[in-house]
């Protein structure tokens, strides 16, 4: 996971979140990124740069392979008739 960056407009700083640490840009905003929580004195002095989220592509498999594994799941299953003797 990309770590979430964001730059104080008070000091000018930009300041990058890690896990399990709190970083702080030390102005008097006191703009403060500790893992996914973004926390300031005023937060529109806040421009986050990026949010920290990985983009995943909506599907792994191509058209191709989804309309196969669609038809695949409407197949019947075919009863055998058997006589009882």
């Amino acid at each position: 996971m990309e770590p979430i960056r964001v730059r104080c407009r008070s000091c000018g700083k930009e300041v990058e979140g890690t896990s399990g640490k709190s970083v702080s840009c030390g102005c008097s905003n006191m703009l403060t990124v500790c893992g996914d929580i973004i926390s300031a004195a005023d937060m529109s002095k806040v421009i986050m740069l990026s949010t920290g989220t990985n983009r995943k592509p909506s599907s792994l498999f191509t058209r191709d392979e989804l309309t196969w594994q669609e038809a695949r799941n409407n197949r019947k299953v075919r009863k055998l008739d058997f006589d009882i003797r």
